[in-house]
């Protein structure tokens, strides 16, 4: 059986036997995930991304391949949205996949915005190997005239 607990990020977490891994639990890789994301910084990456990461995201044909990749990806959406933020609202870990759901908020043309997301990663040794991110990117893109 799965206990739910609150962790620091305010979010429940599955923290049971198949929450718990090898030096670190859903908990432990939501907390990490959701200070980086507090105040993210591409150079800081490598905490929780493995050096060959392999990250499917929204409207990209290909996935990012490699921490590189995955940091000019981050810088340059930082860039557009300088204060973009993310904020756990979910998750769970079953055997080496979590599972994150979160909130984003960002200044997008001149406005407030929020929208809700979720990422799937696949864990080796506490760090994210492959990663599927999902949400609508219809309010992040530019007004059609």
């Amino acid at each position: 059986m799965t206990d739910i607990q609150p962790t620091a990020t305010g979010a429940a977490s599955g923290t049971g036997a198949a929450g718990r891994r090898a030096g670190y639990d859903a908990a432990d890789f939501a907390d990490r995930w959701s200070a980086f994301w507090a105040a993210p910084d591409p150079a800081r990456l490598g905490t929780l991304s493995h050096r060959e990461i392999v990250l499917h995201w929204p409207g990209r044909p290909e996935p990012i391949v490699g921490l590189d990749h995955w940091r000019a990806q981050v810088a340059g959406t930082l860039e557009r949205f300088p204060d973009l933020r993310l904020r756990v609202i979910a998750h769970a870990l079953n055997g080496d996949v979590a599972f994150i759901g979160w909130e984003a908020t960002a200044t997008v043309e001149g406005r407030a915005a929020a929208w809700e997301g979720a990422d799937r990663m696949r864990l080796v040794d506490g760090l994210v190997v492959e990663s599927t991110v999902v949400f609508d990117t219809a309010g992040l893109r530019g007004r059609s005239a």
